[in-house]
């Protein structure tokens, strides 16, 4: 958006400054007006429907619009402060989806982050690749995450308000309000999320270096209880969902919720964490594990819900703050991934954990999964001994 067009908005009305003494709203109704012109709208069937009264601007009068005061530094002294190459700050704006600021431009407050972030991943010997794909994946989960939040503002809020009979201009209004009221709360609640999903990371990361250092020492199968962890998921899930819509795959997720973990309870396991799809359970006993398993798959179409499939895998692991973690989680999820519709798949080193128990497998495939070195051989559980 250059010097022409902004000029082109003011001849045709729709800015109320002069030439440099623009006011923040201004700003921000040209850079609303060029985004819903690139999007196909004329400008002046917007402004005649402002002037019309059909559409209001009044929306960005609200604290939510306020744009930050620039630093009083461009992005080429930025990049000098932090000892970056210019060329980096430019392909991290890419990386996340934005366009890139010209290094004369005034930085904005939230963008000397960058710059910081982006020095220390530097330092701990990082490539300029990496910094950029770093920044790429945040900017990627953060944006699928507002995508979501703005599809359920549509759904649960903006549907019922239009339904009352308000108006575009009123439900941008509201929208506005939200956003302002919303914004600290979120921010702080996405960081505590964050700090918990961390902690929880590296964790399962400190546990599984403890698991690797007994394994070398002989000491991992001296462990005096074998618990099992189960994986059960709903097949289909994501193609059920494209189909039927939210609302089906919803009831039949809270279906399966209810099914699994009454099945579990009864067998003396206890769900760990919920995935939508599917979910962790946590067995003292192996052999309870795959009974259990055995019921949830049999009951499944009972209950009008589709084909589970389920990964089940017994050895230690370590609780925290209601969660588990260490290999036995690891490798129970990549077993699960492999099963197939209907299949109840363990390993090699679980049968021999359970032999003479009441349950019968048989060989299925040797497969590789990720973040285990040598391959596993899977074994199918067909029933009862």
């Amino acid at each position: 958006m250059d010097d022409d067009y902004v000029h082109r908005l003011h001849e045709l009305g729709a800015l109320l400054g002069h030439d440099d003494a623009y006011e923040e709203r201004d700003v921000h109704v040209a850079a609303l007006i060029h985004m819903w012109e690139r999007a196909g709208l004329s400008v002046p069937a917007i402004l005649a429907a402002v002037d019309a009264g059909t559409l209001s601007l009044d929306f960005l009068d609200s604290p939510a619009w306020a744009l930050p005061e620039p630093l009083p530094i461009t992005y080429r002294e930025l990049a000098e402060e932090h000892g970056i190459p210019p060329h980096l700050l430019h392909g991290i704006h890419e990386a996340m989806g934005f366009a890139a600021p010209d290094p004369d431009d005034p930085v904005p407050p939230d963008d000397t982050v960058l710059a910081e972030l982006a020095r220390i991943v530097l330092d701990l010997g990082a490539s300029d690749d990496s910094v950029r794909r770093l920044f790429r994946l945040y900017a990627d989960n953060v944006r699928r995450l507002a995508l979501a939040e703005a599809d359920l503002y549509l759904e649960e809020l903006e549907k019922p308000w239009a339904g009352s009979g308000a108006d575009e201009s009123e439900l941008m209004l509201r929208g506005a309000e939200v956003g302002r009221r919303m914004a600290g709360p979120v921010e702080r609640t996405i960081r505590a999320l964050y700090e918990r999903q961390r902690q929880h990371i590296w964790t399962e990361y400190g546990v599984r270096r403890a698991e690797m250092a007994l394994e070398r020492a002989g000491l991992l199968e001296r462990a005096e209880s074998t618990p099992a962890i189960c994986f059960v998921d709903m097949t289909g899930f994501t193609r059920l969902t494209e189909e039927q819509g939210d609302e089906e795959a919803a009831r039949l997720a809270t279906s399966l919720a209810a099914l699994v973990n009454e099945v579990s309870r009864t067998h003396g396991g206890r769900a760990i964490r919920w995935l939508g799809d599917g979910g962790l359970f946590y067995f003292e006993d192996a052999s309870a594990a795959f009974t259990a398993a055995l019921e949830m798959s049999a009951r499944a179409p009972s209950a009008g819900l589709p084909p589970t499939h389920i990964g089940v895998q017994a050895g230690p692991v370590v609780f925290r703050d209601g969660d588990v973690y260490g290999r036995t989680v690891n490798v129970a999820s990549r077993i699960a991934d492999q099963a197939r519709a209907g299949e109840i798949l363990t390993s090699h080193e679980t049968v021999e954990r359970v032999n003479g128990g009441e349950v019968s497998f048989e060989q299925a495939r040797s497969v590789e999964l990720q973040g285990v070195e040598r391959p596993v051989t899977l074994y199918r559980v067909v029933g009862r001994a």
